[in-house]
């Protein structure tokens, strides 16, 4: 029994290249970057002219390390719930130490955290960084982790 091995591959001239026959342009395989400012800040400073009032209250001024701990971000607009999308972040002094997500919410958004073992015994402050309408509202709640 004789077997036959063809090989698939096409190409213009066996380099592995293929050349469109239709005209177009071959589709760059570059990677592209886009670079994101970064708007960490520990100060409650507002950016741009926001149209809306924020909010973050939690369950304590202090958490349990290891220990779920509750916590709500509220953006309101007259008295209505208002399109935001709120960035989470941990901060230890002046150095940001933590970045917990980026939620988007209408109203009200709800999360829970786990403080790190890490932080025991440290002062941190929890952010919420809310971009809405006009701008940008940053609130803190100061956390004791035990």
């Amino acid at each position: 029994m004789a077997l036959l091995a063809a090989g698939c591959g096409g190409g213009n001239g066996g380099d592995g290249s293929a050349t469109p026959t239709d005209g177009a342009q071959p589709t760059p395989t570059g990677v592209q970057t886009v670079t994101i400012p970064e708007t960490a800040d520990p100060d409650e400073v507002p950016s741009g002219e926001p149209t809306f009032e924020a909010a973050l209250t939690a369950q304590g001024e202090s958490a349990q390390a290891g220990a779920a701990w509750r916590y709500t971000v509220t953006a309101m607009k007259d008295g209505m719930p208002a399109s935001a999308t709120a960035k989470m972040r941990v901060f230890v002094g002046d150095e940001l130490v933590d970045t917990l997500g980026w939620f988007p919410f209408e109203g009200r958004y709800e999360g829970t955290h786990r403080w790190p073992r890490a932080l025991r015994g440290e002062e941190v402050i929890l952010q919420a960084e809310v971009e809405g309408e006009g701008g940008t509202q940053r609130v803190n709640f100061p956390v004791d982790v035990l």
